[in-house]
């Protein structure tokens, strides 16, 4: 039995009559006549009487009429939503994303916008470091990525990377400290005082590439504290148990105990790309196209 025996007799069934059945089907008369009687073999009852002057369903028929439209039903379901799968409207986006992330206007209107033209996707965020993001990506438990690296990140061959924002690097000192909104502030002066920096194995690769800055311009960071959370990053500095570098999108903090002053430094910028494969599925192509306005 196939689905078109089905569609077949629920024509049939529903015109009760076998020439305007066929015209609707867009077929002859004599196959369709063919294939009722192959359907009604098949099962071994009769679906229709039929005489000259009219065709009337059985008690058989009938029942069968129910239960075809119910499996044709099913099966047009099943069609729509593989078809809304292959175009990205179902399914799961798995999203990696570094600390400062969500802080990026252009990464939340991304994801709010995404959330509006695709409101069937269940979308999965983690707080995931850099190249950890990586690995996950290639290892398929991860989607996309938003990592952080001031230059174009080293990728295996089967993924791609997208810039989407540059921004400066900044320091936040408190109110009171000789750093806070002074003009032409450079890498070097920061590193006369205690840093507080974010974990390596949690900032993704932010406080390697500070520290190697510092170094290119002559200069050693004094490392005063390392933390694993970003509230306690600024909270330390509001302590004042030191001072710390940070990107510009973090200066969406505010708080009263912090001022933010940008390095003037060429070299004092950070970059955020997404990441994803190549050969990515619906569902990310389409969050990368609105991320990337493409």
């Amino acid at each position: 039995m196939e689905l078109r025996h089905l569609r077949y007799f629920v024509q049939v069934a529903e015109d009760l009559h076998f020439a305007r059945a066929a015209a609707r089907l867009g077929i002859s008369q004599p196959p369709l006549s063919q294939q009722i009687r192959q359907l009604e073999d098949e099962l071994g009852v009769r679906l229709l009487d039929r005489t000259s002057r009219r065709v009337a369903l059985t008690r058989a028929g009938t029942a069968f009429l129910d239960a075809a439209r119910r499996v044709l039903a099913e099966a047009d379901k099943a069609a729509l939503i593989a078809r809304r799968v292959a175009r990205g409207e179902l399914g799961e986006l798995r999203i990696g994303f570094n600390a400062s992330a969500p802080f990026i206007p252009r990464v939340a209107s991304a994801i709010y916008e995404y959330r509006l033209n695709y409101p069937e996707v269940q979308l999965a965020l983690s707080e995931v470091a850099g190249r950890a993001q990586v690995e996950a990506i290639v290892a398929d438990s991860l989607d996309v990525g938003f990592l952080r690296s001031a230059a174009l990140p080293t990728l295996p061959p089967e993924l791609v990377a997208t810039r989407i924002l540059s921004e400066r690097l900044m320091v936040a000192t408190r109110p009171d400290h000789p750093l806070a909104g002074r003009a032409g502030l450079r890498l070097a002066d920061a590193a006369a005082y205690p840093l507080v920096v974010y974990a390596s194995d949690r900032s993704g690769g932010f406080t390697k590439e500070l520290f190697a800055l510092m170094s290119a311009d002559g200069v050693a960071p004094r490392v005063a504290q390392t933390v694993h959370e970003v509230s306690t990053l600024l909270g330390l500095v509001a302590a004042g148990v030191g001072i710390t570098v940070v990107a510009q999108s973090l200066c969406a903090l505010r708080s009263a105990g912090l001022v933010y002053t940008p390095f003037a430094d060429d070299g004092a910028v950070s970059a955020i790309w997404l990441v994803h494969a190549r050969a990515c599925t619906r569902t990310a192509a389409n969050f990368a196209a609105i991320v990337t306005g493409t």
